[in-house]
């Protein structure tokens, strides 16, 4: 009895933004006591998107797509600023079709390797923050490419071609500052990485890739979620059952939680009318957006804030958190990612890649904020 509720106990506190979740769910049953209607809380095609993304891109990263791209892509290159650019970019755009923590996962540590075997570690921090912002900037530009676009395009129903035009000036603009402080603080030092390329198993990456475009279908909305959940489960139950271990449920719970808390607060129409009355300007939104993003992650503070924002001002709440991503590394979970491989591979500097980190960011959010302000409000 003892270990299953250690078990338990374990379960929860490992993730704490699902614990918070969780509690914020259970506590607001309180004020709305659990019936039907709960059914018209949950948003399934966010949670089928989410899912299917998980498995494709789980299958990809076991097929060795990822890194026989990268590998190819540095190996034609023999400076440390030209490979931490092709490194940078890749990031960048593999983030824009995949979610970001899923290409830090896999290039992060492709990155502490290269500069390792090429006697470049003094530069490796350095790189890998700019990985990670190009990471989460990269994501931005996509519905599919962050678990909070994925959910704010449902959420306010927003066409696809109308979110890509929104989050245009946030990525152009992050991908030239990126581009140029890369270009501006890693030396041109000869180096050349020895790199063998994996193989790839063509098989499995047609079928992993068929899951993908099966789920970007679910995005533009041209299969419904009810089919891309069926056509999932047929291609990997039979042929890649094990990668339903890959699946990251306490996320998927996590969103479930917030999907009855704030469906609970919408029914409490004196609090929904005074937070949403002071969430009634552009900027107020933005900024509450992004500085939320920067205490509880942008995740939770898209679906916490969605509920008090008027569909009108989706375009502010959505460009908001993905510029909040940047800041403290609890603006976007992905980043505490790139901060765990850092501490394991230099424990003594994590001190100075998060002074560093943070400065970059903040360097990152004036120039998009003011871009942002300057060409749509």
């Amino acid at each position: 009895m003892k270990r299953i509720l250690y078990s338990v106990l374990h379960f929860f506190w490992k993730d704490k933004v699902f614990l918070i979740a969780f509690a914020m769910a259970v506590l607001s049953c309180f004020f709305i006591p659990p019936s039907i209607d709960y059914v018209g809380y949950v948003k399934p095609e966010v949670l089928v998107i989410m899912f299917s993304l998980m498995i494709a891109v789980a299958g990809l990263y076991e097929a060795n797509f990822f890194s026989f791209v990268a590998i190819n892509l540095v190996s034609k290159f023999y400076s440390i600023k030209w490979i931490a650019l092709v490194i940078v970019v890749a990031t960048f755009v593999f983030g824009m079709w995949v979610t970001n923590d899923a290409v830090l996962l896999t290039l992060v540590p492709f990155t502490l390797f290269v500069t390792k075997q090429t006697g470049q570690q003094r530069h490796a921090l350095v790189i890998v923050i700019l990985q990670t912002i190009a990471a989460n900037m990269g994501s931005a530009l996509t519905p599919m490419g962050d678990p909070q676009n994925i959910y704010l395009y449902a959420f306010y129903d927003i066409p696809f071609s109308t979110f890509i035009a929104t989050m245009a000036p946030i990525t152009i603009t992050g991908f030239i500052l990126l581009v140029v402080t890369t270009l501006a603080l890693i030396p041109d030092v000869a180096c050349h990485p020895i790199t063998v390329s994996p193989k790839v198993e063509v098989r499995r990456l047609v079928l992993y890739g068929v899951i993908f475009a099966n789920a970007l279908l679910c995005v533009l909305r041209v299969v419904p979620f009810y089919v891309t959940i069926g056509i999932t489960l047929a291609l990997t139950l039979p042929f890649a059952i094990h990668l339903l271990k890959k699946v990251d449920y306490t996320l998927l719970l996590t969103f479930f939680s917030f999907f009855i808390f704030t469906g609970n607060m919408s029914q409490l129409t004196q609090v929904k009318d005074f937070v949403g009355g002071l969430l009634r300007t552009d900027a107020s939104v933005y900024f509450t957006g992004l500085l939320t993003s920067q205490f509880i992650s942008n995740v939770p503070a898209s679906i916490l804030l969605s509920t008090f924002t008027d569909a009108a001002f989706w375009r502010p709440l959505l460009q908001g958190v993905n510029v909040g991503s940047m800041g403290t590394v609890l603006g976007s979970l992905a980043s505490l990612i790139t901060l765990k491989f850092v501490l394991k591979d230099f424990p003594n500097q994590g001190r100075t890649y998060l002074k560093i980190y943070s400065l970059v960011c903040v360097v990152f959010i004036i120039i998009i904020t003011a871009f942002v302000f300057i060409i749509g409000y």
